[in-house]
């Protein structure tokens, strides 16, 4: 059998030497922390001043920057606030020249509208038909009184068949104003003679005034009911208001009509605002009953003052 040799043991003398495990990289970083931390520690022990002079400086650059940051930010907001209210000051002026607009369209408007009216109760009142016939009547006996006092000479040097003739109608003139003071409720007036070369008019007319009896006289006419919605110290901050409230509740108030009345009874003068004319007292109410859901404050009163 053949012997196998096995391995001898090394000698420590032939062993590698063994690593020194007390200056590694890792325990020179940490004793260069804890050396300048030590500094600071004595620094701010002996030398306060000198750390929070240092630390200081640090602070007030940074206090610098914020401050510096918060002014530009302040300067934005009131640019943005200046600008805002520079666009608000233009809307109202807009809003204001829209109610001024509006007020002088509805002028117009109703101007137009009476004017049509006045002709129209013109053309069918038989007072004013009457009236007109009368003056036309005047004016053409006083143009015919005119050319007879310009001709006075043929007037004088008139023939007997015409002083005849006017002498047969101042009989027949004569017979009919005596008949009509023989008929009731008629009232005549007298002929006299004309004296010889005076002017010479056509037949009276007869006039008849009829007594219209108090029962069958018009009923006088019942107020108007309106409601207020707004009070403003002038004329044109109401019409800024009827502009605004007609814009919220169009369906509501379009149909009615604005008007203005003046209230001195404070210590300053004020104006109303009023709307109108509506149906009735209880459709007033439910009318200032809707508003009121809609936060506008609303009365009833009388449809009454000027039209915006």
């Amino acid at each position: 059998m053949t012997e196998k040799s096995l391995p001898q043991p090394s000698s420590p003398s032939s062993a590698p030497p063994a690593r020194s495990r007390t200056f590694t990289p890792y325990v020179l970083i940490w004793a260069g922390l804890a050396t300048l931390s030590l500094i600071y520690l004595g620094l701010l022990a002996t030398q306060p001043a000198l750390v929070a002079r240092y630390l200081g400086a640090g602070t007030k650059t940074a206090a610098a920057e914020t401050e510096a940051s918060q002014k530009a930010i302040g300067e934005a907001v009131a640019e943005v606030h200046t600008l805002r209210e520079t666009i608000d000051l233009f809307r109202n002026e807009l809003i204001e020249l829209r109610a001024q607009v509006s007020g002088q369209t509805d002028a117009a408007r109703d101007l137009a509208t009476r004017m049509a009216a006045l002709e129209a109760a013109d053309q069918t009142d038989p007072q004013r038909i009457a009236a007109k016939d009368a003056n036309a009547k005047t004016a053409a006996a006083q143009a015919k009184g005119a050319k007879t006092k310009a001709e006075p000479a043929q007037t004088a040097a008139a023939t007997p068949a015409q002083k005849a003739a006017e002498k047969a109608a101042e009989k027949e003139a004569a017979k009919k104003a005596a008949a009509n003071k023989a008929a009731p409720g008629l009232e005549t007036g007298s002929v006299a003679q004309p004296a010889a070369g005076a002017i010479t008019f056509g037949p009276p007319t007869v006039t008849t005034t009829i007594a219209v009896p108090p029962s069958q006289t018009a009923p006088p006419a019942k107020p108007l009911i309106g409601v207020q919605i707004a009070t403003g110290p002038s004329v044109d901050s109401l019409r800024l208001s009827w502009t605004l409230l007609n814009e919220r509740h169009g369906d509501t108030l379009r149909a009615l009509e604005p008007r203005y009345t003046t209230d001195s009874s404070g210590a300053e003068q004020t104006y109303d605002l009023v709307v109108g004319p509506v149906a009735s007292v209880d459709e007033a109410r439910r009318l200032c009953q809707e508003l009121a859901l809609k936060a506008t404050p609303c009365s009833v009163g009388r449809f009454t003052g000027d039209a915006l």
